[in-house]
């Protein structure tokens, strides 16, 4: 089964069955209330999107680059399992990002 996402980047994003059941996780959804941007949105009031549409855009984009792969007849030898692999992989990079991660990364001093 596949479903459309809309996304106001990309328009309609294609989910296939095996990607839904992992966006459909308590795992996955939580990136809905994971800032993308960190603190951005204090100075840009609509910078505001999330890890949720992040990580479906990185799903949408591994697909195409990998279309445009095999149309050029880079991926003759890779098994369709294997491009869903690297689909669910991009899904899921985000995973276990905790909010405000990439805004805390600088500072890796010990506690007091």
């Amino acid at each position: 089964m596949t479903v459309i996402i809309r996304d106001p980047l990309w328009n309609n994003i294609r989910v296939d069955g095996y990607a839904l059941r992992l966006v459909d996780t308590r795992v996955f959804q939580r990136l809905r209330y994971v800032r993308q941007l960190g603190w951005a949105y204090l100075v840009y009031p609509g910078a505001t999107h999330a890890r949720f549409e992040h990580a479906l855009g990185a799903y949408h984009l591994a697909g195409v680059a990998l279309r445009l792969l095999e149309e050029r007849g880079a991926l003759a030898e890779v098994d369709p399992v294997e491009s869903a692999i690297v689909r669910a992989a991009a899904l899921l990079h985000d995973v276990g990002h905790y909010p405000f991660s990439h805004a805390l990364e600088g500072d890796r001093s010990p506690a007091p």
